[in-house]
């Protein structure tokens, strides 16, 4: 059945839309390292600029053609459509056992999206590495464990990004759908996502606002559940993001406060959890693996 449900997903997978464009992923990465790199290891310091320049990377894979199976496999990974499954906290961490009830559910596997698991999945990438730097054997070793990190936390600050825009964990992903109920005649403009995440930063949004937000990275107690917490204040933000948009604060040619200051936030609380990933990931690759459960007989 996993097998399956792998298969007709990478079959059919629709294109997804970026998230917050170069510019808003390249600061949330920045802003992350600005905070957190006193806590890191060293060498993840004399990387930053590599990581900072990662946080782009699943966006510039699309530069290989949109059709490409690289591309068809990864762009629901962006995303993750909550009106189609439920609350966020319901979801396990287990991709396919996920996709699983998706397809019991007979909701089209293409529709919902894996953004969570793209985070999930990252952070313990890079607990991995972590892990294999701490213990590498020889210099070589030591130094491929440290590529690996630097390419992975990188890489992982992007999903983080794509979890802290609100269209991003919703249908109404770029402008209000038709077939939609619409009683508060929200936007159907679909340049809206587009408007919102690249002209409007590139227009309005100053890093220098962005860093005093960004808190100091802690330990997550529950990666798992942080992740889906993360995820379920974007989604709340929805309703908010349309009502702004409908009072013109997200005008790149008339940039206004509250817009301003709306996106700022948002930026700054994936930079701030995208510190505590790297933090956490640190601290816990310190430790033993945990036990993989035995098959039962």
């Amino acid at each position: 059945m996993r097998l399956l449900a792998a298969i007709l997903l990478t079959a059919c997978l629709p294109v997804s839309s970026a998230a917050w464009g170069e510019k808003g992923h390249l600061t949330i990465n920045r802003v992350a390292m600005d905070a957190a790199e006193t806590k890191l290891p060293e060498f993840m310091k004399a990387a930053r600029q590599q990581i900072i320049y990662n946080a782009y990377e699943p966006d510039r894979w699309r530069e290989e053609g949109r059709a490409s199976a690289m591309n068809t496999a990864q762009a629901a990974d962006h995303f993750f459509d909550s009106e189609y499954w439920g609350p966020i906290a319901t979801i396990e961490a287990d991709r396919y056992a996920f996709m699983e009830k998706v397809a019991a559910k007979k909701i089209e596997l293409i529709k919902v999206g894996y953004l969570p698991y793209a985070i999930l999945e990252n952070y313990e990438k890079l607990v991995n590495a972590f892990r294999f730097w701490r213990n590498a054997k020889t210099p070589q070793d030591r130094e491929s464990a440290r590529a690996n990190a630097v390419y992975i936390a990188g890489v992982m600050g992007h999903y983080v990004g794509d979890g802290s825009q609100p269209m991003h964990l919703s249908i109404q992903y770029n402008g209000w759908l038709d077939n939609s109920p619409n009683p508060k005649n929200f936007t159907k403009d679909r340049m809206f996502h587009n408007r919102y995440e690249t002209a409007y930063v590139n227009a309005a949004i100053d890093i220098n606002t962005v860093r005093p937000k960004v808190q100091s990275p802690q330990r997550l107690a529950n990666v798992w559940d942080s992740i889906k917490q993360h995820l379920t204040l974007s989604f709340a933000e929805l309703e908010a993001t349309y009502e702004l948009e409908k009072t013109g604060e997200f005008n790149p040619e008339q940039p206004r406060p509250r817009g301003t200051e709306f996106i700022v936030n948002q930026l700054a609380r994936a930079g701030t959890m995208l510190g505590n990933l790297w933090y956490t990931a640190w601290l816990n690759s310190a430790e033993p693996p945990a036990a993989v459960p035995k098959p039962q007989e």
